[in-house]
């Protein structure tokens, strides 16, 4: 590198990082449109509930004062005191004195219609026949009950209903379909003064989502359906009554975005809606985000001008050290790097060649030690390989006891099979049936012993400890007779020949170790356990998996096991009592 000066990399790193004013000047932006955003949703949340809050007590009051009026006409009736004439004279004068009554149905207590109280000129209107059971019920116990809206002329109206009583007692009741003219009007002012005039600005509905008012007369005249509108999209019926249902945006069937608010009121099963575009509810937003976006952009530009120049510099060695860090993870170590930037990177540049050699030199060396381990495999199991050349196997002659599981797989009338066959035809054929066997073997976590003849023995618990070695060489046993029907096909298609396999499996203690002299030794498992293990063997019949009462424990519930029974096993005075495996 010579004896020149070095620049650091941090220092060029803050040089660049003083230009970078986007992300300081975006974050603020961001914060501020989000502050912003924040602060006129919940503005204008509060300003469209402030809206449905006038309404609702417009329409409470009106309800309400009904109620006061049909309650001061039923006292009035029921009064023993008073002659009809007189009573009826001050029914009249109590119904023209509240604006929001202009009729009363007088009724028995059983419903039916008496008589109407009417004021002058309120045409034909005429209440109910005859109460709903429902109605009455509810008006007794509550001293007011409130019927679905029907339609009017030109307002609808809303079915009112209060008990008149004689002391505790219900003698019957008085009506009125009160019209929500008032309400309507209240709708439209306030959709005028407070909405903009809006078109759908504001309007109530019932629990059916039929519009009783609306910031449109026409619309509010027949009863018009509201379900699946504007701010009601999404919402039952079962919902309005109470609380605040929603307050979000959604979006008009011609796309506008709009901004609503729907609230239910306490003492009906209704809601009032009201609702303006977002473009209008959210203009000073949008204002304040169009400043924020040329401010930015107008910074955005300044600082990439000015950070060009230093990207050059330091984007250059960056991507030589890149494409030569992806070579060496595509493992071409014989290229080097030379970057002369005077600063850390040079320092990396001349790092990660000195690892390339490295590892130029350790690659050749695991390619050598990769071929001593393929034809190690070839004499010992993977396994054992690996213990050896991690230097975790002790190579001193002898061994130790160790809970084992071992397999003896023999082909069944071999002889008959290699007399019909070449003699190469036949090393073929076994060097076929031991591959796959090894594998299978190894695959369970087993390691192959040795190769007897046309049989194979493995155990099951050494070198590595294995807890479940019963079930691993069941398995192993199970997989074999399984692949054996395929590679039968094979086999009868090269060879004419069909190969069986007779297995025996027991479990115990063995001495397992290095068994042999210093110069040539085998590792191997040695004792009765293997004794017992080669008679099954010997004793199974074709395409049969024998083991012994101590393997079953030892594999557990995992397999179906066939009792056999006791037999004697030759070399041993004891009977042993043994299963057959079903595969």
């Amino acid at each position: 590198m010579g004896a020149s000066a070095v620049i650091p990399f941090r220092t060029k790193l803050m040089v660049l990082g003083a230009f970078l004013t986007i992300v300081p000047l975006t974050a603020l932006g961001l914060a501020l449109m989000s502050e912003a955003s924040g602060t006129v949703r919940t503005m204008t949340r509060e300003y469209q509930l402030s809206v449905a809050g006038d309404l609702g007590r417009t329409i409470e009051g009106e309800l309400r004062d009904a109620e006061n009026g049909l309650e001061a006409v039923g006292r009035v009736l029921t009064d023993l005191e008073l002659s009809e004439a007189t009573a009826i004279e001050l029914a009249l004068n109590l119904v023209a004195a509240h604006e929001s009554i202009d009729h009363v149905g007088v009724y028995s207590r059983g419903g039916e219609l008496l008589d109407v109280i009417r004021e002058a000129g309120t045409g034909d209107v005429r209440p109910p026949e005859r109460l709903p059971d429902d109605m009455r019920e509810l008006a007794a116990a509550d001293n007011v009950a409130t019927g679905v809206a029907v339609e009017g002329a030109p307002y609808p109206r809303i079915p009112l209903v209060v008990p008149t009583r004689v002391g505790d007692t219900v003698t019957g009741f008085v009506g009125s379909l009160v019209s929500l003219e008032r309400v309507q009007k209240r709708v439209e002012q306030l959709s005028i003064e407070r909405l903009d005039s809006f078109r759908d600005s504001l309007l109530v509905v019932d629990e059916d989502m039929r519009i009783l008012a609306h910031s449109q007369l026409d619309d509010s005249k027949v009863l018009a359906s509201a379900r699946d509108f504007g701010a009601l999209q999404g919402i039952g019926s079962l919902e309005l009554p109470g609380n605040i249902v929603k307050s979000g945006e959604f979006a008009e069937p011609d796309g506008t975005p709009m901004v609503g608010t729907v609230t239910g009121l306490q003492s009906l099963p209704w809601a009032i809606v009201t609702q303006i575009p977002r473009d209008f509810a959210y203009a000073s937003v949008d204002t304040m985000r169009r400043a924020l976006i040329a401010v930015s952009v107008t910074a955005i530009v300044l600082a990439l001008f000015v950070a060009f120049g230093i990207a050059r510099q330091i984007t250059r060695p960056i991507q030589e050290l890149s494409s030569f860090a992806q070579d060496l993870a595509d493992r071409r170590f014989d290229r080097r790097v030379t970057v002369n930037t005077r600063d850390e990177l040079s320092m990396l540049g001349d790092v990660l060649s000195s690892a390339a050699a490295d590892l130029q030199a350790s690659e050749a060396r695991i390619r050598k030690e990769e071929a001593i381990r393929r034809d190690l495999r070839r004499y010992l199991s993977g396994e054992l390989v690996d213990r050896v050349v991690r230097r975790e196997q002790d190579m001193k002659l002898g061994g130790e006891r160790r809970d084992v599981s071992v397999l003896f797989a023999d082909v069944v009338s071999f002889t008959p099979i290699a007399d019909s066959l070449a003699a190469e035809d036949t090393v073929r054929l076994l060097n076929e049936l031991f591959t796959i066997l090894t594998e299978i073997v190894f695959r369970h976590g087993g390691t192959v012993d040795k190769f007897i003849g046309d049989s194979i023995m493995a155990i099951w618990g050494a070198p590595e400890l294995q807890p479940d070695h019963g079930r691993r060489a069941i398995a192993a046993a199970e997989d074999m007779m399984r692949w054996l029907e395929a590679g039968n096909e094979g086999w009868r298609r090269k060879f004419d020949v069909t190969v069986e396999l007779a297995i025996g499996i027991n479990s115990g203690q063995a001495v397992v170790g290095n068994v042999g002299s210093e110069t040539r030794m085998q590792y191997t498992a040695i004792g009765d356990v293997v004794n017992v293990a080669a008679r099954l063997e010997s004793i199974a019949r074709p395409q049969q998996i024998l083991i012994t009462e101590a393997t079953k424990r030892a594999a557990g519930d995992d397999f179906t096991y066939l009792p056999i029974g006791q037999r004697q096993l030759v070399g041993r005075r004891d009977l042993v009592n043994l299963f057959e495996v079903r595969v």
